[in-house]
């Protein structure tokens, strides 16, 4: 008898574990959808802003480049991640795109933008 309810109880444990790893997994990749969606917002304003932006000074050109590059790199890294630090490194890209951006509105003696987003 005990041996029947000890693997009852392993069982059940191992069901309880399968339950709770397929369902951190699931959720998991709603969650790195939602934050690739955003980084997909950052990446769009950005290209908008470099779209917008006629540079006419090296400094904003060369500024204005670093952030295109920027740009790329995070499109790139956001098409090949699959976890949320992948996701976060690409966002982090994102935002130094915004960073190049705000610096070549300055060097062009414009607004610098909305602020960097957090």
């Amino acid at each position: 008898m005990g041996r029947l309810l000890f693997l009852v109880f392993v069982i059940a444990i191992l069901a309880l574990a399968m339950w709770w790893i397929s369902r951190e997994w699931s959720g998991n990749a709603d969650r790195v959808a939602d934050a690739k969606k955003e980084v997909h917002r950052y990446l769009d304003r950005t290209g908008s802003e470099l779209a917008e932006l006629a540079a006419d000074d090296a400094a904003a050109v060369d500024l204005l480049g670093e952030a295109a590059d920027r740009l790329n790199t995070a499109r790139t890294q956001l098409a090949s991640a699959t976890t949320l630090g992948q996701v976060r490194v690409a966002r982090e890209t994102a935002r130094g795109g915004f960073y190049f951006i705000r610096k070549a509105r300055e060097a062009m003696g414009l607004d610098p933008g909305p602020p960097i987003p957090n």
